[in-house]
């Protein structure tokens, strides 16, 4: 569960199993999103009821069982239109933040020294770059290299 303090943002969601690229998107752009593979129906329904949060899906019969718990059916199977649907859905351009999530576990990332992690980092990659963000749960190293430029490419157009 998340502090109120990491809810930085106006939405927060839980997605079902097929929607797992989806998530990795939604965090990328800074949204409190929750996934597992291994989530049953019962509890994206309950964790959604208990957070506030809004299930994302494709699977008719889930929302059909929350009832009244906010949510949306998504229709494509691609991951960038998926998130095209989402942004349009629930109007998010004005509410991303950009690369402030860990991709990985959902948690808000924070700025590091490079010099606490030089040890972990490739020899071009402590040469070329300053800046860096840890997670603080998982240990990922995050920084503003090719892959950061191609996420920021491919995100263009939603922003």
């Amino acid at each position: 569960m998340m502090s109120s303090d990491e809810k930085d943002t106006a939405f927060s969601f839980v997605l079902d199993v097929h929607l797992g690229r989806l998530a990795k998107y939604l965090r990328l752009c800074g949204f409190d999103t929750l996934f597992s593979a291994f989530f049953e129906d019962r509890e994206i329904i309950e964790t959604a009821r208990l957070e506030k949060r809004i299930i994302l899906t494709r699977d008719r019969l889930l929302l059909k069982a929350a009832g009244d718990t906010e949510g949306y059916q998504v229709k494509s199977q691609y991951h960038d239109e998926q998130l095209r649907e989402v942004f349009e859905r629930y109007r998010l351009k004005n509410h991303v933040k950009l690369f402030t999530r860990c991709i990985s576990c959902n948690t808000i990332l924070e700025e590091v020294r490079k010099e606490e992690i030089a040890d972990r980092l490739l020899a071009d990659t402590r040469r070329y770059f300053s800046s860096f963000r840890r997670c603080p749960q998982c240990d990922r190293i995050y920084w503003e290299g090719s892959h950061f430029d191609n996420m920021k490419k491919s995100l263009a157009p939603l922003l």
